[in-house]
């Protein structure tokens, strides 16, 4: 989990708005290093803390595909697509392996 220390009167808002890119970024690497391990229950993906609060972002594993499609879009805006169709292959892999287990369950 990367962690980014600010200075000043910095809202949690105001440091989203202008690093915007870095938190994306992390939150498809985490994702990445951890999707196909199934006992990860919960990734930690930033820590931002200002100069009054601390503030952690985390995901659960129900929130992954989400969240990458909150990257989709973010990206898109910015035209990396190649990072887009990245963030589109690991929807696939985390649907196709739901797929495996729900018809291992017999659902």
């Amino acid at each position: 989990m990367n962690k980014f220390q600010f200075e000043g009167d910095n809202t949690i808002d105001l440091i989203f708005d202008s690093h915007r890119r870095i938190i994306y970024d992390n939150v498809l690497i985490a994702i990445k290093k951890n999707y196909l391990k199934s006992e990860i229950t919960e990734i930690h993906v930033v820590k931002i803390t200002t100069h009054s609060e601390t503030h952690s972002i985390s995901l659960t594993r129900d929130k992954f595909i989400t969240s990458l499609y909150d990257c989709i879009k973010f990206f898109e805006v910015i035209e990396e697509y190649e990072t887009c169709q990245e963030c589109v292959d690991i929807i696939e892999e985390i649907e196709g392996n739901l797929n495996k287990i729900n018809d291992v369950d017999g659902i």
